[in-house]
């Protein structure tokens, strides 16, 4: 069968792309004909966009990205490697670039996929909930939704009414946090929760994809935090005291605690080398923590009050709720940093079994 998904795959973040190659690699597993619909959302697109000057943005931002994009080089080498991640990993559509666009192409898929990351929160999608991603068309392809989000979003009645219209066409309805489920229970009486795409494919499957890293240290404590969280940098830099092993950090860190190697222009291939090599992780990241547990490393996922569900949701499901902490102070005593994965492992590989008979089409 011919399946197009849509989903935030076209981003320049290690979750966002690598969910979108995941699940196309899951869907293509029974000999499925499986792409990435290449649709390129407005609010997203500007988002990444590098105009050399921005009319949108204030004289001090553009002034701001035309030293750090264009005379810095800042994250050039990162969207250039993205970029070819995404031609050679992940079957694109031809580009679509509206509904009516999306409608036209609709008519060469047997399913419609709405797949994973925050593509049902209207924060990202322009403040409004944007249609292609909830699948709107006329043409007759089955319809599902796989792990599909809103993070922390409470939508309003107007939306909710809004969106029961889009989910009465979907044959299955599955999200990724029981937040957005309890919303949608009020308009729709079927939605499973299941676990992100890029749980779906175990560590052996993504050792296929691992690039070396040059100068990477023997034994590191991996910090993977994009916001200069504190927390997460503080915590970062007490367990490699305390394990005798220096700091990698995937971002520039701007805080007065030190981390020991930075790593900012990664491939998503390279990503995959730096967590499956780390003895340690720390990270605000609901990815980050994804890709900890599928590798089984000791780790701490830092509290994230602006967005809680994925995280929480996720590690209740393998009963690793203890791994989150707030700040320093929550710290356990080191003897017990380490985890036992049996019990996690066996419930993550259940979830597995429950996403493979939900996407047996």
């Amino acid at each position: 069968m011919k399946i197009g998904i849509v989903t935030f795959h076209n981003v320049y973040n290690y979750g966002g792309m690598l969910q979108a190659y995941a699940l196309c690699q899951f869907l293509n597993r029974d000999g499925n004909n499986c792409v990435c619909i290449d649709y390129r959302q407005p609010a997203l697109t500007a988002k990444y966009s590098h105009r050399f000057w921005d009319v949108r943005k204030s004289i001090i931002q553009n002034v701001k990205h035309l030293v750090a994009y264009y005379l810095l080089k800042r994250d050039f080498h990162k969207e250039k490697v993205f970029n070819g991640f995404l031609k050679s990993h992940i079957p694109l559509s031809s580009e679509v670039n509206s509904l009516g666009e999306f409608a036209n192409i609709s008519k060469d898929f047997d399913i419609l996929v709405s797949g994973s990351d925050q593509l049902w929160n209207p924060i990202f999608t322009g403040g409004a909930l944007d249609p292609v991603y909830f699948l709107e068309t006329s043409e007759k392809a089955r319809k599902f939704a796989y792990a599909s989000s809103a993070g922390a979003y409470q939508y309003k009645d107007a939306e909710l009414n809004q969106i029961k219209s889009y989910l009465l066409n979907y044959e299955r309805i599955a999200v990724r946090e029981e937040f957005l489920k309890d919303q949608l229970d009020s308009v729709h009486n079927d939605v499973s929760v299941v676990i992100d795409p890029t749980l779906l494919l175990n560590r052996d499957r993504w050792s296929e994809i691992r690039q070396p890293i040059d100068g990477l240290p023997a034994k590191y404590v991996l910090l993977y935090t994009f916001d200069n969280n504190l927390d997460s940098i503080k915590i970062a830099k007490k367990v490699s005291l305390s394990l005798g092993i220096p700091v990698v950090s995937l971002f520039r860190v701007k805080s007065d605690v030190k981390v020991d190697y930075t790593l900012d222009s990664l491939s998503p291939q390279q990503f995959i080398e730096l967590v499956n090599n780390a003895d340690f992780v720390v990270t605000n990241s609901f990815h980050g923590t994804a890709f900890a547990v599928n590798f089984s490393k000791d780790f701490f996922s830092i509290y994230k009050k602006s967005n809680p569900h994925r995280v929480i949701n996720l590690l209740k499901r393998l009963g690793l709720t203890d791994r989150v902490v707030k700040g320093v102070d929550e710290l356990p005593n080191s003897e017990k940093w380490s985890i036992d994965y049996g019990l996690a492992q066996k419930a993550l590989e259940e979830q597995r079994e429950f996403a493979s008979v939900f996407l047996k089409f």
